[in-house]
């Protein structure tokens, strides 16, 4: 069984728009897009800010 703790990981983002934003996952784990309410800052978004979230691994059931 994989240990399924969730790290912190972090991330650039690569575009903005008036819903979502994608982000580069660092070291090259590939691309995640969320909503805007997701994301909790007051500062404007922009892209090539860094960024940290919590990520976990999916596991089949």
């Amino acid at each position: 069984m994989i240990d399924q703790k969730p790290i912190l990981t972090k991330g650039k983002i690569v575009t903005v728009n008036d819903t979502a934003i994608k982000v580069d996952i660092q070291g090259r784990l590939g691309v995640i897009c969320v909503p805007l309410r997701w994301v909790f800052t007051e500062k404007k978004l922009e892209p090539g800010q860094t960024v940290e979230f919590y990520f976990s691994y999916m596991q089949v059931i």
